[in-house]
């Protein structure tokens, strides 16, 4: 796959999980990643394996913390990526929130406005500001990448608000690909199944007074709507990782991929084939 070396790559959500694994591999690759994030100590942490991991890592990682639902936060990370280089060749959008399982009944306004906010609104507001950094690409064109979830193409994986909001970015997706392609910029979306992150972790961290997991969601989603794909040989659950993930992130923003567009990419074990 060709070489990340040289590409300008802002990458939001990458203190954990899924984005964590991607900032790694671009970073190894040689890329220049403005990394975006909220949780200083999970970013901390990330920093240290990778300081562990990569100690002489080809890429260059220049970090702007902030709330992806502030707009005065993603201002200061647009005009970073201005001031510094100029242009943005590919926009990774990794944040996502869960919404606890919650069935519609149970979904107050305050989880269900937050799960939008994180999820749909401000990845929408990033998309829109950062198109000027992107568009008439030189060579190849520039990418933008949401991370989705195959809740946006079932209604039996999640709650009420997270089953909303995933499937409002795949709308977004093919919007954006439809009318940006003729400004050199292509959009397509992973779709991650049942993985292994610091999601529910970070649910927690949020809603400290509220159950992680609602039990009558979890019969209904978890137990009822297969959301395990099943058991290996230990009797463990069969998940995916945050770098299966990251390997599909970055097979979309490669030239290889240069005539994909407007696709989402399932990365799900076969969950959604049953």
């Amino acid at each position: 796959m060709s070489s990340m070396k040289g590409k300008v790559v802002v990458l939001v959500g990458c203190a954990s999980g899924m984005g964590a694994a991607t900032l790694k591999m671009l970073l190894a690759d040689g890329a220049t990643v403005i990394g975006f994030d909220n949780n200083r100590d999970n970013m901390a942490d990330t920093l240290e394996e990778i300081s562990e991991e990569l100690p002489e890592f080809k890429g260059n990682l220049e970090m702007v913390y902030g709330d992806v639902t502030s707009s005065e936060d993603r201002s200061g990370l647009v005009a970073a990526a201005r001031e510094k280089y100029g242009r943005i060749d590919s926009l990774l959008y990794v944040a996502g929130v869960l919404d606890l399982m919650c069935p519609a009944h149970k979904t107050d306004d305050e989880l269900y406005d937050y799960v939008m906010d994180v999820n749909v609104n401000s990845c929408f507001r990033m998309c829109r500001d950062c198109l000027p950094l992107l568009w008439d690409h030189e060579g190849l064109p520039a990418n933008i990448v949401i991370v989705g979830s195959v809740g946006g193409q079932v209604g039996s994986s999640a709650g009420a608000a997270y089953i909303t909001s995933k499937h409002a970015v795949l709308g977004l997706a093919r919007n954006l690909a439809h009318t940006y392609r003729f400004r050199n910029v292509r959009t397509n979306v992973v779709n991650p199944g049942a993985c292994v992150t610091d999601i529910l972790a970070n649910a927690m961290e949020k809603w400290p007074d509220r159950d992680v997991m609602d039990l009558e969601g979890n019969e209904l989603y978890n137990v009822r709507g297969a959301v395990a794909l099943g058991v290996d040989y230990d009797g463990k659950n069969i998940t995916g990782w945050p770098e299966d993930i990251a390997n599909a992130i970055l097979y979309l923003i490669s030239d290889e991929a240069h005539y994909v567009n407007g696709a989402q990419l399932n990365v799900d074990g076969g969950w959604t084939s049953f």
